[in-house]
């Protein structure tokens, strides 16, 4: 068992997890939609670079294979620190890598929201969380703690700047060109009913997006 559990000790064990990249995030005032806990522990695996270049045309069935795989290390990830956080008399409580909509109203708390507030990255014009490591090619999962841990530096606007590469990418034109401030409607940034229409036209692929503006951004290729 970990003797002292502090942020060092949270880093060993998730990079047994294969966590790329994770952060604090600070929630007082509380998140949108967030338990009542006072730390968010943002978690980031990165998407397999090979399926991020064949999602140029569309997306594939390596990609929707590569969301399920992610999102269960992910909620094995997740699964483990609670377990691991309770074990040493504190609190903490999981937000799964991808919440069902139970069809009565429910909203899972938003992974972008710990992740941005965390200082792992922004919100880009396609209103995908953009990592400043591995641009949006990656999934997220959350969880909170009563632990006493440093929060990290909110990241609070865009910086994609200039750059237009997802919004010029995106067959259906789903990106306003609007740069993202933390608080912002996603409806300013991104037409959702267009995305959704557009992947109606690739036929039952499983994955959520076509991930064109995924493969897009520049953030996404190696540096």
């Amino acid at each position: 068992m970990i003797g002292i559990l502090d942020r060092h000790a949270i880093g060993q064990l998730l990079r047994t997890k294969e966590v790329d990249a994770w952060g604090v995030a600070v929630n007082t005032p509380r998140l949108p939609l967030a338990p009542d806990y006072p730390i968010a522990i943002s978690l980031l695996m990165r998407v397999d670079q090979l399926v991020v270049r064949g999602l140029r045309h569309g997306p594939t069935a390596d990609y929707y294979e590569e969301y399920v795989r992610l999102n269960l290390a992910l909620d094995d990830a997740t699964e483990t620190l609670v377990d691991v956080v309770r074990a040493h008399g504190r609190a903490a409580e999981r937000v799964v890598a991808t919440g069902d909509d139970a069809g009565n109203g429910y909203r899972p708390f938003p992974h972008k929201t710990a992740a941005t507030s965390a200082g792992l990255g922004w919100i880009g014009k396609t209103a995908l969380f953009v990592s400043s490591r591995f641009g949006p090619a990656v999934r997220l999962a959350t969880v909170f703690t009563d632990l006493d841990l440093p929060g990290g530096d909110a990241i609070v606007e865009s910086r994609c700047a200039d750059c237009r590469a997802c919004v010029d990418a995106c067959p259906a034109g789903c990106g306003r060109d609007v740069l993202w401030r933390a608080g912002m409607a996603r409806d300013k940034l991104f037409d959702a009913a267009a995305c959704r229409h557009q992947m109606t036209l690739f036929g039952d692929v499983g994955a959520q997006i076509c991930g064109i503006c995924v493969a897009a951004c520049p953030y996404t290729r190696p540096h």
